[in-house]
């Protein structure tokens, strides 16, 4: 057999290995022809027919096939990977729009509700229809997927995305279908009486994340917040002042068929509407690739707002992450230097890209040194310290980080250690802003406490104005502010500032 035969083989193979996968998934499995290719040289190529073309158009949904692929995402999930990543796996091959949107609205859903659904179902099974609804799987680790799937889809039924109807539910599951949902309603299952355990139940948070909302926020406001995080969170973006007027942007974008609205707080932050556009997304949008404007939620805009950077000064991003804060700072100083560090140099990747598409690009800098320790005492005017944390008041934008849990003690050792040295590199009279995408006091109120106990001769609390948003919680004294989902609609968020008053 010549090599180009072998080859030829091998790739055969594989294309017959991804047809039956295919057809496994319910797919009418394609003909395959073999055509020849130029006079005096075989070349065996396949092609599908034109009956399967006008398949993957269809836009009927094989539910069977979402069925399949949701409970692989799930079970998946459910053994500790990322429900997005694996999301992104499951919606490859031949899949029509709708059935994609059925299977990630599925899957997320899921996820973003699995101890709800727990709830439900523990509690259907110790109710009459018990019998019932123990067919459609136990809940152990080998097919709670399949309940979970099962739970959410009677809980879902006239929701807002693609789910199977009634005839479609009868059909996979069975004549118990109504009594099943009738014993996962909201008023007929028992919840836990148990404060922290109800919430956790109600909100599909983790226990131990219920007992902090508890210790913070108290009974009620916990449940208020936790709900809050299970909303999704509106497409949120900053005009790049640095490019256009926010007055031209929004005229702009609404030429371009997408409808905006004002946000609450942050000057130069709107909403879509509609969410981002079905084809392309955001990147597909010409005055995003022209730099008119970033996707940023009001809460960062927010944070850099409480820097109040200048033109013509000197800032540091000390946690710079991918660069979304840095483009702000920059479009607000319209000249000067900010200056970027992360520990992690890979987040920094695609900085001077974003820069240079912002119009930023002369003004950001990407300091070397392998800590904040490497960098010249008292040389900037203003840091912001947005501090690696839990990330918990993200948890609207990332549907598995509720599962994953991180030492509470091991983090504030962290963002303190980080904001003592910080704290060294702000210039007399300079500003100094810590902040946390955090809503959990032991992220926040009590880092910043530690730091002043410790700093109380260098530096003081640096007050928000009545301009800024106001104090929504009795612990926020002047100087901080927490940015609530359930109060502001923003992500969680976290911001105290101070001024060094060494020799000023």
């Amino acid at each position: 057999m010549s090599k180009s035969d072998a080859n030829w083989r091998r790739r055969a193979t594989t294309r017959q290995c991804a047809m039956r996968a295919r057809a496994r998934d319910g797919r009418r499995t394609a003909r395959w022809t073999v055509r020849s290719s130029a006079p005096g040289r075989r070349r065996r190529v396949l092609a599908p027919t034109r009956a399967t073309r006008a398949n993957v158009d269809d836009e009927a949904v094989r539910w069977d096939v979402v069925r399949r692929r949701a409970e692989t995402v799930v079970n998946k999930a459910l053994n500790g990977a990322d429900a997005a990543k694996a999301l992104r796996k499951a919606l490859r091959g031949e899949l029509n729009n709708e059935e994609r949107r059925a299977i990630a609205r599925c899957a997320l859903g899921c996820e973003v509700w699995r101890i709800r659904l727990a709830a439900e179902r523990a509690s259907a099974l110790r109710s009459e229809t018990g019998d019932v609804l123990a067919t459609y799987g136990r809940f152990d680790r080998n097919d709670a997927a399949g309940a979970l799937v099962f739970t959410y889809w009677l809980r879902d039924r006239g929701g807002s995305g693609p789910t199977p109807g009634k005839e479609e539910m009868f059909r996979m599951y069975g004549d118990g279908v109504d009594a099943c949902a009738a014993a996962t309603e909201e008023d007929t299952v028992e919840w836990s009486t148990d404060g922290a355990m109800k919430i956790s139940e109600l909100s599909a948070i983790p226990v131990p994340l219920a007992e902090m909302f508890v210790r913070d926020y108290g009974d009620d406001e916990a449940l208020r917040l936790a709900r809050a995080m299970n909303e999704p969170g509106p497409v949120m973006c900053r005009a790049n002042v640095a490019r256009c007027s926010v007055e031209e942007c929004a005229e702009r974008l609404e030429q371009d068929g997408l409808k905006i609205a004002p946000a609450r707080f942050a000057t130069h932050a709107f909403a879509l509407v509609n969410g981002a556009p079905a084809n392309g997304g955001i990147f597909g949008v010409n005055a995003w690739r022209e730099g008119w404007f970033e996707v940023q939620d009001e809460g960062s805009q927010l944070i850099v707002a409480a820097l109040e950077a200048k033109a013509g000064e000197r800032v540091l991003d000390a946690c710079a992450g991918n660069g979304g804060k840095t483009l702000a700072i920059a479009a607000e100083m319209k000249f000067g230097e900010v200056c970027v560090f992360d520990i992690d140099r890979r987040r920094l990747a695609h900085l001077e890209a974003n820069a240079e598409r912002a119009g930023s690009r002369d003004m950001v800098t990407t300091v070397q040194g392998t800590s904040l320790q490497d960098l010249a005492p008292q040389s900037f005017d203003a840091v912001l310290v947005d501090a690696p944390c839990s990330s918990v008041g993200a948890l609207r934008r990332t549907p598995s980080l509720r599962h994953m849990h991180d030492d509470p003690n091991e983090l504030a050792k962290i963002q303190l250690g980080i904001l003592r040295e910080a704290a060294a590199l702000v210039k007399p009279g300079g500003r100094l802003v810590y902040a946390t995408c955090s809503v959990l006091s032991f992220e926040n109120h009590e880092v910043v406490r530690a730091f002043e106990s410790e700093f109380a001769d260098i530096y003081e609390p640096l007050p928000f104005d009545d301009a800024f948003i106001a104090a929504s919680r009795e612990r926020d004294r002047e100087h901080e502010r927490s940015l609530l989902p359930h109060l502001h609609g923003t992500d969680g968020f976290f911001i105290a500032r101070f001024r060094n008053r060494s020799n000023f």
